[in-house]
């Protein structure tokens, strides 16, 4: 899911963003980053990509994909956002900050969230209008803040009209990221491209991370520590987390916003973190296909390194809550 990349699907020009690869250069007019006024329900505002190498995720898939949409959001008549959403409630879904970066703020009803395999077409019979929407207060485009901060709180809730369609459940979330291993699997769900150049079947995919004892999640040596100075103490794990690299597995444009679970009790799937991007800093690009690793710090990791920043769910809960007004299920 980097951004930047332009592909054209049915003649309909799909702009798939990625928050952190943006271009600092880019204006962005609106007064607030966070939505709407009226789809916040809280007085208090405080807050405590396809897949590549993966398969189709149907009822036969692990994990079976009923908690993944897809979220189009329309710009204008020829210009659509294709992101991914977890679903969280039965009329609330997940899904990245960076998918509403060219919605007004003011916009009540930008888009659909498609339940279905495939996210074209998107028919009134798999398909719900979206209601209501809101970001952080503490979000920032990094067309806006063009620092380690625009990677955080990259984050939105989505009300739907109704509830979620047959055949779709809420996931639990993992409420205390510090629980997110290194070294144990996570499976991340998303409508984003195949590949590197951009090509997309349009269909729901799942990839399971290679992430062992032996293949641990791994980040540049003192890129930690400096993000955390950059921005506030252990902002990193509690809010972020980096999987990879999984050279030929990975998540990529549309599939932000899609879920990454890992595994509880045997086959329970919880919700541990959304997908966001990377950044040169956190998820560069690296030069070798297994470990030890090396990095090129200078290059964004690309799709197929399998290698990115997710956003942590479990320290928005609290906020989740408070300005949505609904209930969510923990782990």
């Amino acid at each position: 899911m980097k951004s930047g990349m332009i592909f054209f699907f049915n003649s309909l020009l799909i702009f798939l963003t990625f928050s952190c690869n943006k271009s600092a250069n880019n204006s962005n007019s609106f007064k607030s980053y966070s939505g709407p006024a009226q789809c916040n329900m809280s007085k208090s505002s405080s807050i405590s990509e396809m897949i590549i190498g993966g398969e189709p995720a149907n009822g036969s898939s692990v994990p079976s994909g009923n908690n993944t949409v897809a979220i189009l959001l329309y710009i204008n008549s020829n210009k659509t956002i294709l992101c991914s959403g977890t679903i969280v409630a039965s009329n609330l879904i997940l899904t990245a900050g960076h998918c509403f970066d060219d919605i007004e703020s003011d916009n009540i009803s930008p888009g659909k969230v498609v339940f279905s395999n495939s996210y074209s077409p998107a028919t009134s019979s798999n398909s719900s209008e979206i209601s209501c929407w809101q970001r952080p207060p503490n979000y920032r485009p990094c067309s806006a803040d063009n620092s380690y901060n625009c990677v955080l709180n990259d984050i939105t809730w989505v009300k739907i009209n109704g509830t979620i369609k047959s055949g779709y459940s809420p996931v639990s979330i993992l409420a205390n990221p510090q629980n997110i291993l290194a070294t144990e699997s996570k499976w991340m769900l998303g409508f984003g491209d195949n590949s590197d150049n951009g090509s997309n079947s349009g269909f729901k995919n799942v990839v399971e991370s290679t992430s062992s004892s032996s293949n641990p999640d791994t980040t540049p040596n003192g890129a930690i520590e400096t993000f955390n100075n950059q921005t506030f103490s252990n902002a990193f794990q509690n809010y972020l987390t980096v999987i990879g690299p999984n050279s030929g597995k990975g998540t990529c444009e549309g599939d932000s916003g899609g879920p990454v679970y890992v595994k509880r009790d045997s086959n329970n799937y919880v919700l541990a973190a959304l997908t966001q991007g990377s950044n040169s800093l956190l998820s560069p690009h690296p030069t070798t296909t297994s470990p030890p690793y090396s990095f090129d710090t200078s290059k964004y990791a690309s799709c197929s390194d399998g290698y990115g920043v997710y956003t942590t769910v479990g320290n928005y809960v609290n906020w989740i809550q408070s300005t949505s007004g609904v209930s969510l299920s923990l782990y």
